[in-house]
């Protein structure tokens, strides 16, 4: 903790040296946690505070009034990913505000300090995430960025500048801690809560400025300059939209004479270790890093520019016609898919380097795990090495990988992986399809933990769907009870955003208008713009209110519940619109069911011959003690046929507790 040290006491002769100051420095209400006395009360739900005094006594107020329970996270426990709950957070939108109220979020507002968040900022804000039983949290976008020339403020999350960096946005200017030290300091501070920390890696796209071409230019691949302006993924008439370049697609891929045209404007590397930016590359040779494209033939998506690919090999997949010549390396949908088409001869240097910057993270801030994105840019010998890398003398480090196919988890566990993403992010809130009840109730025999998510960084928002936040209630409270899987929230989830974080060009861009044209967010993405999530919506304690008693219920029927001990709950017809799953605990069990119609009331039959079959006490009673809708705690009656006749609201989910006695042998 030795960082967590040095900012407290850093603070605290700062605001020696500032305690007289006059700051017009606004923060939420909302974001005083442990009732900083020192402030004006605004009407705007907002609060004039003077900065170092009031983080300064935050702090202090939060690691005296919560245990250091980073001793318990040193348990060699393997299995901990199961019992998680994640938080999805980029620290330069989770904690960004207005500051000195001029309208605008800058990294350097009227007092020289950050609007954007910062590493300080978010620490504030970890007992509210606590609160929603957010255990584990997933950071993204900490290493510094490369932007070349997207119309946004930032370039995407993916673009990275250097691996081994973090960037110094989001080190706060109120103490006088580098990024590297107060990205450690935040690390420092979830374990002092008992929460973990995972970082995003995507190590096989990166910035097309960045600190390697010169170092390392044979790692890249490079264009002619003048053709960066008619730069594109080449199409071919020949096959149809939105192709994967398996090797069946790839004979009419390089008949086509765009395919030709592409590959023609590609040069050998040049000499570099004279230059230090990408533009003097440019003007000495008139060539430039080829900007990243998509992997799927004619999908009619544009071009990346600020981010490109790693060349992984000296020499391609054997599987390229040989009237096409490889002698200089060219990017196109099926070379950059190493995972379908590895080459020959992996640039060994190049490998070492991927697989050392987990282990820098790992050195670095004492991270717990790694979340391995794009793996498709990666062959699978790559994917495999990496593993092996990040779990090298800690068996308890987990490593995640972004999968949208359910079916390939085998595939993962054998190549070393603990979870995968999987597609809920995306299709989990089509509830009207019964997308979300056919998700839950595959997952008890999934060989490996899912994410459990109505929403991801690339897709549109919960609260922007039919339903709304009723929707994103429901969603996120079942999230916690599906066997075999990780409840995953979102930045901003908390605060019923509705605007996307950073929408995919495959999204529909009806949802970037989800916001009215006065307000600041009209048409901005948190992830690409200068942002500020809405911490004084009325609404900013519904999920917590909930999720806080649930997640107790969680942590005692659900963590470590093995599949024998977890009953999905039938109801009169599979064309019900509910959802149920009850979990055995010695001599009680919870249920927990939900009505998914967010429209209207309905009357569920809840059958009980299959939990009666299963129980391992004899009965005593039952009590509704949690719903959605109902803070007090009830009796269920049984029918004559000894099922559980219930009235749900919209939306609403109840939690049934079954007690009972062991009998004796």
């Amino acid at each position: 903790m030795k960082y967590l040290k040095c900012l407290l006491e850093t603070l605290e002769k700062q605001e020696e040296l500032h305690h007289k100051d006059i700051y017009n420095y606004v923060i939420p209400s909302s974001w005083n946690t442990y009732g900083y006395k020192s402030a004006h009360v605004l009407k705007s739900k907002e609060i004039i505070v003077n900065p170092y005094s009031f983080y300064n006594y935050t702090l202090h107020s939060m690691f005296e009034k919560n245990e250091d329970q980073s001793e318990k996270l040193k348990d060699k426990n393997e299995n901990w990913l199961k019992n998680t709950s994640i938080y999805a957070m980029n620290i330069r939108a989770h904690s960004a505000w207005d500051h000195d109220r001029d309208e605008h979020v800058s990294q350097n507002n009227l007092y020289h300090m950050h609007d954007n968040g910062t590493f300080l900022k978010s620490m504030i804000l970890l007992p509210f995430l606590k609160r929603m039983g957010i255990n584990t949290i997933l950071l993204s976008s900490v290493a510094k960025l490369g932007k070349t020339s997207t119309h946004h403020k930032y370039p995407v999350k993916e673009a990275v500048y250097d691996f081994q960096s973090v960037d110094e946005n989001l080190a706060d200017s109120l103490v006088d801690m580098n990024a590297k030290e107060q990205c450690a300091t935040f690390v420092e501070a979830c374990h002092y809560m008992g929460m973990r920390v995972i970082f995003e890696y995507c190590p096989g796209k990166l910035a097309r400025e960045n600190v390697y071409i010169t170092k390392h230019p044979e790692w890249f691949y490079w264009i002619q300059k003048d053709y960066l302006k008619d730069y594109h993924a080449p199409e071919c008439s020949a096959l149809p939209k939105n192709v994967i370049p398996h090797t069946y697609a790839l004979k009419d891929f390089y008949q086509n004479e765009d395919v030709k045209s592409h590959i023609a404007q590609f040069r050998k590397y040049p000499k570099t270790d004279s230059f230090s930016t990408l533009k003097e590359i440019e003007d000495a040779y008139d060539i430039t890093v080829a900007p990243f494209i998509v992997d799927q033939i004619n999908a009619n998506i544009p071009c990346d520019d600020d981010t490109t690919l790693f060349r992984l090999y000296e020499k391609p997949s054997s599987h390229i016609p040989k009237h096409i010549s490889t002698e200089i390396p060219y990017m196109s949908e099926d070379t950059i898919r190493n995972d379908l088409h590895p080459g020959k001869q992996p640039i060994q240097e190049l490998w070492d380097m991927i697989c050392e910057n987990i282990t820098w993270m790992k050195d670095n801030f004492h991270i717990d795990g790694i979340f391995l994105q794009k793996p498709y840019l990666l062959s699978e010998k790559l994917q495999k090495q990496i593993c092996k890398a990040a779990k090298r003398n800690h068996k308890d480090f987990v490593m995640i990988v972004e999968e949208n196919t359910i079916e390939n988890c085998s595939f993962w566990i054998e190549k070393g992986f603990d979870a995968i993403s999987g597609n809920s992010g995306y299709e989990s809130s089509d509830i009207w399809n019964r997308s979300f009840q056919m998700f839950a109730y595959r997952l008890k025999q999934n060989p490996c933990p899912v994410f459990a998510a109505g929403e991801y960084t690339d897709a549109r928002r919960i609260c922007c769907m039919d339903g709304g936040k009723k929707l994103s209630v429901l969603l996120h409270v079942m999230s916690h009870f599906l066997p075999n899987a990780i409840p995953f929230m979102l930045n901003g989830a908390e605060c019923m955003e509705t605007q996307p974080l950073q929408l995919s060009e495959y999204g529909d861009s009806k949802y970037l208008y989800t916001v009215s044209k006065d307000d600041p967010r009209y048409l901005k993405q948190a992830y690409l713009d200068s942002y500020a999530f809405d911490y004084r919506n009325s609404d900013l304690n519904a999920l917590a209110s909930i999720l806080e008693p649930a997640e107790k219920l969680r942590q005692k029927y659900v963590w470590n519940c093995t599949p024998d001990h977890c009953i999905p709950v039938w109801f009169s017809s599979p064309k019900d619109e509910a959802l149920g799953f009850t979990y055995i605990k010695d001599d009680s069990a919870l249920m927990v069911v939900a009505n998914t119609n967010i429209h209207n009331v309905i009357s569920l039959q809840i059958h009980t011959e299959n939990l009666f079959t299963e129980l391992p006490f004899s009965l005593n009673d039952v009590h509704q003690i949690l719903s959605t809708e109902d803070p007090y705690v009830h009796d269920v009656s049984f029918d004559t046929f000894r099922n559980i006749p219930l009235e749900f609201q919209p939306g609403e989910v109840k939690f049934l507790l079954f007690q009972g006695k062991i009998e004796k042998n």
